[in-house]
């Protein structure tokens, strides 16, 4: 027993904290592409935030389907998709937004990409990355939509 007890202890100290304890999402603020701010200190209830930029093909997929899950099941949570990309324009994303038939209301530039080096670890950024995230906590992390991945996220929204 007490050999397993100063294994234990041992692995503590060699597994990093982060891995242990949950990190809070950081606190942001950004204006969606029509001009409305959107303040994250402000959200203790939901909301949901989509990373994208415009040549994503499986964000042209799933954004559609994302827009469409949280309109019909969760149409009070904010849905928001960032596009952290310098080169994406903001008439490309306007343009984007119509081809995909998904409100412009829902799309933000990072322009200088402050927000998603927030999100991802070491500069890497993966797309699309969906996150969910409540008052200081994160609900759900996912780099793809699919029925299991819907059904999760309602189980936890």
């Amino acid at each position: 027993m007490k050999l397993i007890s100063s294994f234990l202890l041992l692995l503590l100290f060699l597994i990093p904290v982060d891995s242990i304890y949950a990190e809070q999402p950081p606190e942001f603020w950004l204006k969606s592409m029509e001009g409305k701010r959107f303040r994250s200190s402000k959200h203790n209830s939901p909301y949901v935030i989509s990373f994208f930029f415009v040549n994503c093909l499986p964000c042209i997929k799933e954004i559609p389907l994302l827009h469409q899950f949280m309109s019909t099941n969760y149409p009070s949570i904010p849905l928001l998709f960032i596009d952290p990309i310098k080169s994406d324009s903001k008439k490309d994303i306007k343009k984007f937004s119509k081809t995909l038939k998904v409100p412009l209301s829902n799309f933000y530039k990072d322009s200088f990409g402050s927000i998603s080096k927030k999100f991802f670890k070491k500069g890497k950024m993966y797309f699309p990355t969906i996150v969910g995230i409540k008052g200081k906590k994160y609900l759900f992390r996912y780099s793809k939509i699919d029925n299991k991945i819907l059904n999760e996220m309602e189980s936890l929204l």
